[in-house]
């Protein structure tokens, strides 16, 4: 009978996984994890500095800048930050293949529709790769090129803009096939905010997906070495996918993959490191909306309630401080002027000294020269 697996041994076996035990190798190693986000703005940097040696303030930027990170909107609708060369890849692993697959992605965008999701789907990614085709779109000004090409149904009103606009579920679905993705950020003259930048992928980058098969069975091995033990329900929830389509990808990899009874499975590759997981060193400030947060048994990295409540809201404000690998306070962080002022919330004693170098390793990323911590 297999063992039970223990919140610790889990937890232990996810931070290492998920390269927070020690911190080694380059920016873009990190990236090939698949599960960085830049959702909330900020919280891909902040990751990279959790887990890479060396991050230069202007790392990600300078990296979109050249190309060599690609961003786009996954299936959850978030921003993911990949290579460029395993952007196509990941994109087509989360391509859904049937009309419920596609429902659970685009299905938010088209309200009045309960099925035949396709020819909508084709028509919203042609209209959009047309729109794209060549040049570089500010969001107001894709939106107003869209619509002049789809019909009234993919342009529904949005009463928070004003405006009839496509919503992210189509702009979702143009980005997996490679039609759409985020090059940084443009300034409009009659506003003061920046608004997202779009290209087309493929034009953008390479574009050179593997066969579709080879891409799922990839999404599940590097899902479960972050996040397992796992199971295909919490797979579909982390990835945004139909439980069918999540299933499907599943199966893929199934026969790599051991059962640890009621966890779920891990590949059979990583059993040693869940039953000997290496120990985690030092202070970790993880982001609202990193990697570790991401995971859906939420209850096994925090089991109390109302701390979850505050860890996970709507807007997420708090991020996690890991002490040696486990959970240690909450943290949230604002600009005052160029010092980054962070505010923690500890869960028991915590040490200052290391809190205060984490701080300051963050600080010029979010364009502050120093860093203050106050402890609540």
């Amino acid at each position: 009978m297999t063992r039970p697996v223990d919140d610790a041994a889990l937890l232990a076996f996810r931070v290492a996984g998920q390269g927070l035990a020690a911190r080694s190798g380059e920016p873009l190693d990190v990236l090939r994890g698949w599960a960085v986000q830049d959702s909330p703005p900020g919280a891909g940097m902040a990751a990279l500095l959790a887990r890479a040696r060396d991050v230069p303030a202007r790392w990600l930027e300078d990296a979109l800048a050249d190309r060599t990170v690609v961003a786009l909107y996954n299936a959850r609708t978030a921003t993911a930050l990949l290579p460029a060369d395993e952007v196509a890849a990941y994109a087509t692993a989360l391509l859904p293949d049937d009309d419920a697959g596609l429902k659970a992605i685009a299905g938010p965008a088209l309200p009045d529709r309960r099925e035949g999701f396709a020819e909508p789907v084709a028509t919203a990614v042609a209209g959009i790769a047309d729109a794209l085709d060549g040049v570089v779109l500010s969001r107001d000004d894709l939106h107003a090129a869209l619509r002049r090409r789809l019909p009234a149904e993919l342009l529904p009103w949005c009463p928070r803009c004003e405006s009839h606009h496509a919503r992210r579920g189509l702009l979702v679905m143009a980005a997996l096939h490679g039609r759409l993705c985020l090059t940084g950020r443009q300034s409009r003259q009659s506003r003061q905010s920046r608004q997202p930048a779009f290209a087309r992928t493929d034009q953008w980058v390479a574009w050179a997906p593997p066969a579709g098969e080879a891409t799922g069975a990839a999404l599940v091995r590097r899902y479960l070495s972050a996040y397992g033990p796992s199971t295909p329900a919490h797979f579909a929830q982390w990835a945004g996918l139909g439980r069918a389509h999540a299933r499907a990808l599943w199966a893929r990899a199934e026969a790599e993959l051991h059962a640890v009874g009621e966890a779920g499975w891990v590949r059979a590759e990583d059993a040693a490191r869940l039953a000997h997981p290496p120990a985690a060193e030092g202070i970790r400030l993880a982001p609202p909306g990193d990697p570790l947060l991401l995971g859906r048994d939420r209850e096994r990295l925090i089991p109390d309630p109302g701390l979850r409540k505050r860890l996970w809201t709507a807007i997420a404000t708090n991020g996690l401080v890991l002490a040696a690998g486990a959970p240690a306070g909450l943290w949230r962080a604002r600009k005052v002027g160029k010092r980054l002022a962070v505010t923690v919330e500890p869960f028991g004693d915590l040490p200052r000294a290391p809190v205060q170098a984490e701080a300051e390793r963050l600080a010029p990323a979010r364009g502050c020269d120093t860093a203050a911590v106050d402890y609540a």
